[in-house]
Order: structure tokens, then sequence, then C-alpha cells
């Protein structure tokens, strides 16, 4: 299980940033929303091309 989380998708954590950046463009509360995302590894979605290797 552990070895699914390092090599999956962090797609949770992508949802929660759409969602904070969707929030911040509608001027609401979107803190919340942004530090779950990087919490889920929302971030960690731009280098997962890079690690992955064939």
């Amino acid at each position: 299980m552990n070895e699914f989380g390092k090599k999956g998708f962090p797609l949770i954590g992508v949802i929660f940033l759409a969602l904070g950046i969707f929030k911040l463009i509608q001027g609401n509360d979107w803190v919340v929303w942004i530090i779950l995302g990087i919490l889920f590894g929302g971030l960690s979605a731009v280098s997962w091309r890079k690690d992955r290797q064939p």
C-alpha cells in the first residue's frame, strides 16, 4: 500500500488544489482548500512525470 502511494498520481491533492484556485478566483475562502491540496500531495503532481521511470 505504501508503494502504491509513492508511485500513484495524487488525484485528491490535485482536486483540492484546483478547488482552492477556483475559490480564489471567485473571491471566497480558499486557504483551507490550498492547505488540504498540499497535505494530500497536490504539489507532487508537478514532478510526478519526471520521477517515473519506464
